[in-house]
C-alpha cells in the first residue's frame, strides 16, 4: 500500500509541477546590507533543554518561517534537503551535511570554499528546477527552500513530501542570520553563536596586523563576470574599520553594498595597491584576455605583482564562501 501510495504522490506531484515552481537563483548576484531583525520564529509549544553540547530542542515543535508559515518538525531532522547554495554552506557551517542540494555535483566541483569537505555523498536534486522523484525518493525529514518574494510563493509540491521551511532574501544577504534561523531548526543555537564568535575573534585579531602593516594602502576587490564586464561592491567585512578587516578602498570605490558594473578606465582611475579578482568556474579564459590587456597591465598593483585570483567563492557572501574570502586575502597580505 504504501508503494502505491508513493507512485500516486510521485504522479500528482509531476502533474502540478508542470505548472509548478523552480528553485532561486543561485548566489552569484549582489552582495547585500547585514540586517539584524529576525525572518523566523519558534512557536511556545516546544520546550528547549540546554546541554553540555548545546540546545537540544524536544520534538515536536513548530517554527512559524519567513512566509508565515507554521512549519511542524516531528523528530530530529536529520536528513535535510536543500535548493540553495547558501543555505547548504549554513547547514555545513552547524556541522550537517544535508543528504541532498540543488547543483550539488557542479558545485562540488567548482566552488573552491567546499575545498577539503567530503560530501561525495551529497545527491544531486538538479539545476534549473528541484527533482521532485527524487525528492520522493530521498524522503528527507526537513526541506529547506529559498524564495525571492515570501508573500508569494507556493511550496505545495515540496510538503507532499517533507516538511518545508521557506526562507527569504534577509537571510539570502545576512549569513550571520541564515545560520541562526537555520540553527533554530535543527536545535544547533549555541553551536551558530560559537560558530560567529569564532569568525568575529578571526576579523578583529586580523583587523589590526592588517591596518598595522597596509595603513595607507589600498585593496579592491571585483568580479569578472564576463568579457569586459567588471563588478565591485562595497563589502562590510573587508573595509569596516570596527567590524571588519579595515582594509582601505581605493578612492573612487563604490560605497553600495549590492554589486555595480564599473568600467576599466574606472579601475585604472582607482589604481588601488592590491587586487583580489573573483572568476567564475569556466571564465579563466576571459580572466587572461584581460590580463593580458595593456590597459591592465598598467595598473600599479599588476605592475607590482599585488594581483590575486579567487574563485566564484569570493565574489558571495554565504557563511562559508565568506569565510574562504577573508581567509584567503589575510593569508595574501599577512604572508608579504
Amino acid at each position: 500500500m504504501k508503494k502505491i501510495i508513493r507512485l500516486f504522490m510521485i504522479t500528482a506531484i509531476a502533474a502540478v509541477f508542470a505548472v509548478g515552481c523552480t528553485k532561486e537563483n543561485d548566489n552569484n548576484g549582489e552582495t547585500g546590507t547585514e540586517v539584524s531583525s529576525t525572518e523566523g520564529t519558534v512557536v511556545e509549544d516546544s520546550t528547549v533543554e540546554e546541554e553540555s553540547s548545546g540546545s537540544q530542542k524536544e520534538y515536536p515543535y513548530t517554527y512559524v518561517d519567513v512566509a508565515g508559515r507554521e512549519v511542524v518538525i516531528e523528530k530530529e531532522p536529520v536528513n535535510i534537503a536543500v535548493d540553495y547554495l547558501p543555505l547548504w554552506e549554513t547547514l555545513l557551517l552547524l556541522d550537517i551535511t544535508p543528504v541532498a542540494a540543488s547543483g550539488a555535483q557542479n558545485y562540488l566541483a567548482t566552488w573552491d570554499a567546499f575545498q577539503g569537505i567530503d560530501m561525495e555523498e551529497v545527491i544531486d536534486l538538479g539545476t534549473s528546477e528541484v527533482n521532485l522523484e527524487l525528492l520522493l525518493e530521498i524522503e528527507p525529514d526537513l526541506f529547506l527552500h529559498q524564495v525571492s518574494d515570501p508573500g508569494n510563493i507556493d511550496v505545495t509540491n515540496f510538503e507532499a513530501i517533507s516538511p518545508v521551511a521557506v526562507f527569504g532574501p534577509e537571510t539570502k544577504m545576512d549569513w550571520r542570520l541564515s545560520l541562526r534561523e537555520v540553527s533554530k531548526l535543527v536545535g544547533k543555537e549555541e553551536k551558530a553563536e560559537e560558530v560567529i564568535a569564532e569568525f568575529d575573534k578571526k576579523i578583529a585579531d586580523a583587523r589590526g596586523k592588517l591596518q598595522e602593516k597596509y595603513n595607507g594602502q589600498t585593496v579592491l576587490q571585483m568580479s569578472l563576470m564576463s568579457a569586459d564586464q567588471y563588478y565591485c561592491a562595497y563589502r562590510p567585512v573587508l573595509y569596516d574599520k570596527e567590524a571588519g578587516l579595515g582594509l582601505s578602498a581605493p578612492e573612487g570605490y563604490t560605497t553600495s553594498e549590492n554589486y555595480e558594473q564599473v568600467s576599466m578606465e574606472a579601475i585604472v582611475s582607482m589604481n588601488p595597491d592590491y587586487i583580489f579578482v573573483n572568476v567564475f568556474d569556466g571564465d579563466e579564459a576571459i580572466y587572461e584576455e584581460m590580463t593580458g590587456n595593456s590597459v591592465w597591465q598598467s595598473l600599479k598593483a599588476v605592475q607590482e605583482g599585488n594581483v590575486v585570483k579567487l574563485d566564484g567563492s569570493g565574489h558571495a557572501n554565504s557563511g562559508l564562501a565568506t569565510q574562504y574570502t577573508i581567509d584567503r586575502i589575510v593569508d595574501t597580505l599577512l604572508a608579504e
